[in-house]
């Protein structure tokens, strides 16, 4: 199975983690991980980390926990690569569920099958509320979901 997941990744959290497992265990090392350009990523966050150290942080994660390389992409469109290729699956958070049904719907209009969405629920920081790297940037909690 191909599974597509995508975003910023920074900084690399707890719910990040909880999107890439779930990837993981639908396609194994069938996954393709779509992380935002810097250009992309400066749209919406002021101040974040080089693509380079962002997608070396996921891969070291991935390579750690589960023994292989990921294939990681750089992506300077929302859409990134499922425009072009026909995934079985695309993981999404609560927060880019809407980005996942707009790609379907352009598949469609392009004559493609819809890419099955998979919609992982945010892990929870200790205080009930959402793990976001917005929080964690205003230095509410650390990456783990732990109150500052």
């Amino acid at each position: 199975m191909k599974v597509a997941l995508g975003g910023t990744f920074e900084p690399l959290h707890e719910g990040h983690k909880k999107l890439i497992d779930v990837a993981i265990q639908l396609g194994g090392k069938e996954v393709m991980i779509g992380i935002t350009s810097d250009e992309m990523a400066r749209l919406r966050i002021r101040s974040v980390l080089p693509f380079r150290i962002r997608a070396e942080n996921v891969r070291r994660y991935v390579l750690s926990k589960y023994g292989f390389e990921p294939s990681i992409v750089k992506i300077d469109s929302p859409y990134g690569r499922t425009l072009d290729v026909d995934f079985d699956y695309l993981v999404v958070s609560p927060e880019t569920c809407k980005m996942a049904e707009l790609i379907n719907r352009k598949r469609r209009e392009l004559g493609k099958k819809e890419i099955r969405i998979v919609k992982v629920d945010f892990l929870l920081a200790e205080d009930g509320k959402p793990i976001s790297s917005t929080r964690i940037k205003r230095g509410e909690i650390d990456r783990y979901g732990n109150l500052i």
